[in-house]
């Protein structure tokens, strides 16, 4: 199954930056910090991310951003922290396709519904991921690649960050669609994963930019292919899967803002605004370019409840077909 992708800046917005500090105190009076909510550690990309947008945020809403980091549980902790918060516009989640698509179809006692519990407010980014293989393979793209694992089943497996990430389901995706047979090796985080490559423990990797690339740049692996058929502009030495000849795989993942349910209008409309105009940024995009990441904001709040609405069920599938069960 493959989504409408569409990657676009809308730089008029940037105006929403220098909006009347009056304008966001109506909205939002400075008796405490807005808490920007991330699932991940320090030193993550989603903190990466989340620190970038609680800066560029806070300047235009003339408010102190803090970034809250609540790791565990594939970030459903974070977004449980979230969907039980006051709609008030003091608490917001960096959420993504894990915590807010695939984690509600993967474990049995997620506490809280994505799209009841939660008001969108836009996509901020793409989040692609990478297919490696060790330079000592000899296998120089996806084609040989797949050529090689159909002359030798039983043989193969792909490394990830852990069961059922995006990159899980990306590499069982492939697996299925080119009628190969790939056996799923899941470590506790990307660099785990990494380091079992290179030790020569696992074959191929599917993992994240910021993992992968310093190691395929220096050539200590090779990028094969990215798990979206298109190509990115922030990882221009690796083509997508429509290039690399498998245009059926276009598994990616994305990073949103989202707030608790029943979240005014008003308030909803100016972080909307204010989101667009900094993912807009050039520096922003600039610096978001170092993880991989493209700009990739929605059109509306309703443009992004109505691509939840299709990605809840497209990542429920792939969690069913990857046979991925929670650990």
């Amino acid at each position: 199954m493959r989504l409408p992708r569409r990657r676009f800046v809308l730089p008029a917005l940037g105006l929403a930056l220098a909006a009347p500090a009056v304008q966001a105190q109506a909205a939002w009076p400075r008796a405490r910090p807005i808490r920007l909510v991330v699932g991940f550690p320090p030193g993550g990309s989603g903190d990466f991310l989340a620190r970038i947008f609680a800066e560029m945020l806070g300047r235009a809403l003339d408010q102190v951003i803090v970034v809250d980091n609540r790791p565990g549980a594939a970030a459903t902790i974070a977004a449980t922290h979230v969907a039980r918060s006051a709609p008030d516009g003091y608490t917001i989640l960096l959420g993504g396709s894990g915590s807010q698509a695939i984690s509600p179809a993967l474990y049995a006692a997620v506490n809280f519904d994505p799209v009841r519990d939660f008001t969108p407010i836009t996509r901020l980014t793409d989040l692609t991921g990478i297919i490696a293989a060790r330079p000592q393979l000899g296998i120089g793209n996806l084609a040989q690649l797949i050529e090689r694992v159909r002359a030798e089943p039983g043989r193969w497996n792909f490394g990830t960050p852990g069961n059922g990430t995006p990159w899980h389901l990306a590499g069982a995706t492939l697996a299925r669609l080119a009628g190969i047979q790939l056996t799923h090796v899941p470590f506790r985080g990307g660099g785990a994963s990494l380091h079992a490559a290179l030790a020569g423990d696992v074959e191929l990797l599917v993992g994240t930019p910021p993992v992968l690339l310093p190691a395929i740049r220096t050539e200590r692996m090779r990028g094969l292919s990215l798990t979206s058929r298109e190509a990115s502009r922030a990882i221009p030495d690796v083509p997508g899967t429509a290039e690399a000849g498998l245009p059926s795989l276009d598994v990616a993942g994305w990073w949103g803002f989202f707030a608790p349910a029943g979240l005014p209008d008003e308030i909803r409309d100016k972080l909307f605004e204010v989101s667009v105009a900094a993912v807009s940024d050039t520096d922003v995009q600039a610096r978001i370019a170092t993880e991989g990441l493209q700009a990739w904001p929605s059109r509306s709040p309703t443009e992004f409840a109505e691509f939840m609405g299709q990605q809840i069920p497209f990542w429920a599938e792939l969690v069913r077909t990857a046979g991925a069960r929670s650990e």
